[in-house]
């Protein structure tokens, strides 16, 4: 077998290198009169896509770039011949197909040494869940990282960092994000690919102008309740219509006359739009350089990863966004293929891109498809390789792809909790300008800001949308709609006064008179209070669940007199305060009160009884209040002071007893509704106060479980780890008796004899076995009715096409969950049948050396 010296000293004299370069590296200098300038052959080289077959030393003069470690600073002999041998596939591929562009086969990367773009590419695993699924993997890349386009994008890119340099910078470009999202998609067991082609120059820019923000809360109109049709047998008959058909007729022509012109005026507007939002015409369409990711089916049917991608798909690594094949946008956004390649291979395209990337023949085995650079079998086969069978079969001897150069992908719970560069991104979409932050980056806690503009330029806004994270008074959301000057404040549970909603007009003075809308988290009241609803002359108040059976308080105040000044609360003179009760099955209908109204100016107090069984009206009665001068001590009743009506005309009419206590108590209820009435209104102008405080000094919170910024807690969390360490030493170094419980069935004898010895062995290994098939077994049964779940799902996510966006996403999120269930199952049950039989040699040695079945050996 040839050493990889021998080799390349073989390629080195069959290759000529028509004054390309020089055994010693340096570069060739041609005499003046030929005008060139070294840059210029530089530019030449990259344009042709050409392979420097020297390999000086380089020295760095940037810290961070020395610090790195070796493997990305030079070049080892098998990465030599890897380069020999692409520069020979190279030169024959453009001598045969002499009207293809440079393939990119190498480049440089961040310390100036030339790579195979193959060896970037190392296969990582992350243990954060959301990097678990190939959607969460692409969004964190497209999140984390800066884009910059090729500075020349008719021609290849000049360098391809490795994914640890774009890690440090947080900046790459096409291929780089390419790149890094393959590294993470490899590594979770998907079938992923780097693509080199040709794109459209909104996908080469990352110009997301004229797509629609997907980050918009999705709001969902209300169904339209229909009437249902009356199919009883006896109807009463429509009235005769006496009207004129024929003029009925003309205004019916002339009604869709009208229509027509407002449908075509919408359709002409709707033209205008569309045309407007066209990008215009790109001279260099069809040759702008670009590189996306491609997801293929699995080729074994194993694991979760075959259930999961059924047809090829295409993922900007710079948006996040996925398209599949069959989608007609893909057509318009990618034009051609030029080759693809992964940590073990490179693929040339060699299929005509009459239809973009939409007809393709996707089979990489298919030579007369595509053509590889590194012969070998194809994957299926070495995928079906029968461990079992033992064929003394010479190996073929070919080259075969380096280990990556690069370190595996190693990203700290800080920097993905800080996941845009500086901790701060801005993305522009049609008419919408979003701005996302790392918690903790801003002061008051803001995470995301949505920013509606009227026009295409961003210069008229209508309405903002900010979501906060960590805060103390509990804000996760604000919609303010600028035009309007409405402002609508949600809340997370947790705040002392249960506040979910708080909607406002920001024109207003912050005071207890402006309209607003205040929402409860009734469960977390004593009284039930859900909403209140206040503006100048009104105030209501809705309940749920309460014992009294009171749902709802609207108090009018008077507009004659000014606020009454108490406490520092400009509370407002009540006119009439209205309660309301739903039904009290356990008390009569004619004596269970609906709605009781306190007429403070009227000197009334108003009851209207719940309506009785077949009955279409109801009881009421209403009372005049005596003085209060005449009230003292003890309330003097006369039954003038009421009347009242009974829907019964047999009932016996109430005793005057009966009156006075009912009267009695009404005036004690209507205290008692004026204190509730203040009580809101002191509610409201506490509220407002306090949210006036938390406004312009908000305050952040840490969680307990936040190692990054709580100390205790982080000192907390090492000393358990330290200590369950130590635990799992001293459960290592401890001696466990796998024979105990056998020998205690013996009844513990001081030795053992032959046949007893031999009994026991077998118990304990038959014992093992039994655990390990029992242990498998559970994993594969879990495994399985994940898979069942994971079909159903699948299939009602094809059946029901009827399903909003939003129960599209519910149903999308619960797929990629007991898709990571199955991923993880399928990695403990292949680790179980590897490890299984090294648990059982160990088990088989231990029991060779225990001394009390020494009598197994004769001794």
């Amino acid at each position: 077998m040839q050493t990889i010296q021998e080799d390349m000293r073989t390629c080195q004299e069959t290759f000529e290198f028509d004054g390309e370069g020089e055994e010693g590296g340096e570069p060739l200098e041609f005499p003046p009169k030929f005008g060139y300038q070294y840059k210029d052959l530089q530019d030449v080289e990259k344009a042709l896509g050409l392979i420097r077959l020297s390999w000086p030393e380089v020295e760095l003069e940037d810290e961070r770039l020395a610090s790195l470690p070796p493997s990305y600073q030079t070049t080892t002999e098998k990465e030599k011949l890897l380069l020999w041998h692409a520069e020979n596939f190279r030169k024959q591929f453009h001598t045969i197909y002499r009207d293809r562009r440079p393939l990119l086969l190498v480049c440089d990367n961040e310390c100036g040494i030339q790579k195979f773009v193959s060896t970037n590419i190392k296969p990582s695993t992350l243990s954060y869940p959301q990097l678990h699924t190939w959607l969460g993997c692409a969004k964190f890349v497209s999140d984390h990282l800066a884009y910059e386009p090729l500075s020349k994008p008719l021609a290849l890119p000049e360098r391809l960092c490795s994914p640890t340099w774009m890690l440090i910078t947080q900046t790459a470009n096409s291929f780089e994000y390419s790149t890094l999202l393959v590294s993470l998609l490899l590594g979770q067991g998907y079938n992923a690919y780097v693509v080199s082609g040709y794109a459209s120059k909104e996908q080469t820019m990352c110009d997301l102008s004229m797509r629609s923000c997907p980050y918009l809360p999705i709001t969902r109109t209300p169904p339209v309740s229909s009437t249902p049709e009356d199919c009883s047998r006896y109807r009463v008959k429509s009235p005769p219509d006496f009207r004129s058909k024929l003029l009925l007729e003309m205004e019916e022509l002339e009604r869709q006359r009208l229509q027509d012109e407002v449908d075509n005026q919408e359709r002409e507007r709707q033209r205008m739009i569309h045309e407007q939002e066209q990008p215009p015409p790109d001279k260099f369409w069809g040759h702008r350089v670009h590189s996306w990711v491609l997801i293929l089916p699995n080729d074994s049917t194993e694991g979760t990863r075959y259930e999961e991608i059924k047809s090829p798909v295409f993922i900007e690594a710079t948006s996040g966004y996925f398209y599949d094949l069959s989608d007609p946008e893909t057509r318009h956004l990618y034009h051609g293929i030029e080759s693809v390649w992964n940590d073990r291979n490179y693929w040339v395209n060699m299929q005509i891109c009459t239809e973009s990337c939409t007809a393709l023949t996707w089979d990489l085995d298919n030579t007369s498809h595509w053509e590889r650079l590194l012969p070998g079998e194809p994957s299926r086969l070495l995928l079906s390789e029968d461990k079992e069978e033992d064929y003394n079969v010479l190996q073929d001897k070919h080259l075969d792809m380096p280990f990556p150069y690069v370190d595996e992908i190693q990203i700290s719970s800080l920097d993905f909790e800080r996941r845009y560069p500086n901790g701060r991104k801005i993305l522009l979409f049609k008419k919408i300008k979003s701005e996302f932050f790392a918690p903790y980056v801003q002061m008051d806690g803001l995470t995301s800001k949505m920013t509606e503009f009227e026009d295409y330029e961003y210069q008229s806004p209508v309405m903002i949308m900010e979501n906060y994270q960590n805060r103390g008074d509990k804000l996760v959301e604000s919609i303010k709609d600028l035009i309007s000057g409405s402002v609508s404040d949600s809340y997370e549970r947790g705040r002392p006064d249960a506040c979910k909603e708080h909607k406002y007009s920001s024109m207003g003075s912050n005071s207890v008179e402006d309209e607003r809308s205040l929402e409860f988290f009734d469960v977390m009241r004593i009284d039930g209070l859900r909403r209140i609803d206040a503006n100048l002359t009104h105030l209501n108040q809705h309940y749920v669940n309460r014992k009294d059976f009171l749902y709802h308080r609207s108090v009018l105040f008077s507009t004659d007199n000014g606020p009454i000044p108490q406490h520092n609360i400009h509370y407002r003179k009540i006119s009439r305060i209205t309660e309301m009760f739903r039904r009290d099955e356990s008390v009569d209908a004619h004596k269970d009160v609906a709605i009781r109204e306190f007429s403070i100016d009227d000197n009334e107090i108003r009851l209207k009884y719940h309506y009785g069984e077949d009955e279409i009206t109801r009881a009421s009665r209403i009372f005049v209040k005596p003085p209060v001068a005449e009230r003292g001590e003890r309330l003097v009743f006369d039954e003038t002071m009421t009347t009242g009506y009974h829907p019964d005309p047999m009932a016996q009419p109430p005793k005057s007893l009966e009156l006075f206590y009912l009267l009695e108590m009404l005036l004690r209820d209507e205290v008692q509704a004026v204190n509730y009435v203040r009580d809101a209104e002191k509610e409201i102008s506490v509220f407002l106060k306090t949210r006036k405080k938390e406004y312009f000094m908000p305050r952040l919170i840490v969680s307990m479980f936040d190692r990054n910024r709580n100390e205790e807690a982080k000192a907390g969390m090492f000393a358990k780890e330290e200590l369950l360490r130590a635990q799992s030493q001293r459960e290592v170094e401890e001696d466990i008796d796998y024979l105990r419980p056998f020998l205690a069935r013996l009844g513990n004898p001081k030795a053992l004899t032959k046949l007893q010895a031999y009994e026991v062995r077998q118990e304990c290994l038959n014992d093992l076995k039994i655990t390990l098939t029992n242990r498998a077994n559970d994993i594969l049964r879990r495994f399985e009715n994940c898979k069942a779940r994971l079909q159903q799902l699948q299939r009602k996510s094809a059946e029901d096409e009827d399903l909003s966006k939003e129960e599209k996403e519910k149903l999308n999120e619960e797929i990629n969950e007991v898709n990571l269930i199955m991923h993880t199952l399928d990695i403990r049950l292949k680790r179980h049948v590897e490890l299984s039989s090294d648990r059982y040699r160990v088990m088989v040695r231990i029991l060779d050396e225990d001394e009390r079945l020494l009598p197994l050996k004769g001794k």
